[in-house]
């Protein structure tokens, strides 16, 4: 038989807008890496940085590097927007970042 576990939520909402929901002591940020994509500076330094991974990996970008392929841009993003240094649990955005430029492409 299966093993039943549930999930605590909790929505926060800090001083500047950012919206962080908390699961079992993790932080996510619904909406973030869609509005750090959708950024008119940060967009298009993401696609740039796409098409030079691209360049630089012709065998294919691997979804375990999303990290350390737009990690530095949603520092720059939260640090610019919501003065925030150290965003906790970014790799949750970084791979809905990844995501975001795998759906881009296959458009």
């Amino acid at each position: 038989m299966s093993k039943l576990t549930t999930k605590t939520l909790s929505t926060t909402i800090d001083a500047n807008g950012l919206v962080i929901l908390e699961s079992n002591g993790q932080y996510i940020y619904p909406g973030l890496a869609q509005a750090i994509f959708d950024d008119a500076v940060f967009g298009p330094r993401i696609l740039k940085r796409l098409q030079r991974l691209f360049v630089d990996h012709p065998d294919g970008l691997s979804e375990s590097g999303h990290d350390w392929y737009f990690g530095y841009l949603v520092c720059a993003y939260t640090q610019t927007h919501f003065g925030i240094k150290n965003l906790l649990n970014y790799p949750s955005v970084t791979k809905d970042l990844f995501s975001l430029c795998l759906t881009k492409l296959s458009e």
